[in-house]
């Protein structure tokens, strides 16, 4: 297909068709054949504040040719790392990738699962957030409405009273239609390890807009799950 401009001319359109449509279309995607191209997109969804896009790298002939796909998104739903950074080490600069949506630590080896899985939700269960957990599968999701797990966050909580706050969100429920969009959510698997032991902990973003509010999460999730107790 031959389109003025070339590659990036059309796809700057579709950036813009975007922005009308917004959230009436979950994902938008284009297919690149020029690299150079990828770096002019990328720079320009960035330009346009949009803060979740995926880069993926397609390889066909044997490995000689490459191709590259492009897509964003104006709603808070995070893809699959091998998603959102489906690339190999080779070619794409970092700075191109979106912020990664998994993060995973290892626990000290005398920690086993049980023990892991007790710690996770004394943790979760302390914040003023939804959290559901599944023994079965060693998994939880959980999803909050701001920053809860901060210092200011944990002291206003404690003056407030958790039943002031169950009230008042019984009351928000009740009063309102729709339901806020949580700021943050998040899906975290316990697996154990059978090289060296212990239990690794894997974080995925599932859902958000703030790519620093999960990096704070996954930082403050693993310095109380490393705790000595």
């Amino acid at each position: 297909m031959v389109t003025p401009g070339g590659e990036t001319a059309f796809i700057s359109r579709i950036i813009a068709e975007s922005i009308v449509l917004g959230e009436r279309c979950q994902w938008y995607t284009s297919l690149l054949g020029k690299l150079s191209s990828v770096s002019f997109v990328v720079d320009e969804l960035k330009a346009k504040g949009i803060k979740n896009w995926c880069v993926k790298e397609f390889v066909t002939g044997g490995g000689k040719t490459r191709r590259w796909g492009v897509g964003w998104s104006w709603g808070s739903r995070r893809p699959r790392e091998d998603v959102c950074r489906g690339v190999t080490g080779t070619g794409v600069p970092k700075h191109l990738l979106p912020f990664p949506t998994e993060f995973s630590f290892r626990l000290t080896p005398k920690m086993g699962i049980d023990a892991a899985a007790e710690r996770l939700n004394e943790i979760m269960e302390g914040l003023e957030l939804q959290w559901q957990y599944r023994s079965a599968l060693a998994t939880g999701v959980g999803f909050a409405k701001g920053n809860v797990w901060s210092r200011a966050a944990r002291r206003k909580q404690l003056r407030e009273g958790q039943t002031a706050g169950s009230n008042q969100d019984s009351e928000d429920s009740e009063a309102g239609e729709e339901e806020e969009e949580p700021a943050l959510g998040t899906k975290i698997s316990l697996t154990l390890r059978k090289e060296g032991g212990g239990t690794e902990v894997m974080v995925r973003w599932l859902v958000g807009r703030e790519s620093v509010l999960f990096e704070s999460f996954c930082g403050m999730l693993r310095r109380e799950m490393m705790k000595e107790l």
